[in-house]
């Protein structure tokens, strides 16, 4: 399974709010995608995380977790091409990185 579709599925199946995909693929040399979602409590934001974690090294990705903190409100995988962003959603709110990439997003 492609890395973006794995990261979208996990995050969905583990009933993520709002998956966004911001395509950065012509135009960045840092990453190909961000993937940005949230959850409406730190319990879940970790769940959340740690199975984007499993599913990708699972596959045989490399991947790097910012935060191994269980109550962080904010995590962020990196899967090198592709980079999920776990946030609590008042921090979603707060850092609006869909605003921030607007131009980017796949609809």
């Amino acid at each position: 399974m492609e890395l973006l579709e794995l990261i979208k599925k996990t995050m969905e199946d583990k009933k993520a709010h709002d998956v966004v995909v911001v395509d950065f693929k012509n135009t960045s040399p840092i990453c190909d995608y961000f993937v940005i979602c949230d959850a409406s409590n730190a319990r879940q934001v970790n769940a959340i995380s740690e199975a984007i974690d499993e599913a990708v090294s699972k596959q045989g990705y490399a991947i790097r977790r910012s935060d191994s903190k269980t109550d962080s409100p904010w995590i962020l995988l990196d899967a090198g091409d592709v980079v999920a962003h776990v946030f609590l959603t008042e921090e979603r709110q707060r850092y609006n990185l869909e605003k921030l990439y607007a131009e980017y997003i796949s609809q």
